[in-house]
């Protein structure tokens, strides 16, 4: 992968602490979500520019494909079932554990974060793990 995905992930996370005040800071894995989607109706909504719950908590199920740790974050990068080229970037919550360890690329996972944006790819901040057993 691109160090591009992760630095437009690095610079949405900087700029965007203080406009999404407390919903960053908040433990989201006891707030619901504003929607359920998968990641291609989240990337489809978001490349035909539908004002889409920008900043809200959101709900989407896709296929990971890569984990890594950057600047003391562990992120998941998740992808739909279609062929496109764009993906969902999660920032995971701080207090995230060695759960996310039992994933491995091509599981099905569901994340709920905040949407922060989308410029080439849809960046989720403070996400958590809803499935966080493996099926």
């Amino acid at each position: 992968m691109s160090n591009l995905k992760y630095i437009i992930a690095l610079l949405f996370s900087t700029f965007s602490l203080n406009s999404c005040g407390d919903i960053l800071r908040d433990d989201i894995s006891t707030l619901e979500s504003v929607a359920q989607l998968s990641a291609d109706e989240l990337i489809s909504a978001l490349e035909n520019n539908e004002n889409f719950n920008r900043e809200k908590i959101l709900s989407v199920k896709g296929t990971l494909v890569e984990t890594n740790t950057r600047n003391d974050h562990i992120n998941f990068l998740i992808k739909g079932n279609s062929n496109q080229n764009h993906y969902i970037i999660c920032e995971m919550n701080h207090s995230f554990d060695e759960q996310g360890k039992d994933f491995t690329p091509g599981d099905t996972v569901i994340i709920k974060g905040v949407l922060k944006g989308y410029l080439n790819d849809a960046v989720l901040l403070n996400c958590v793990l809803e499935n966080p057993d493996k099926k």
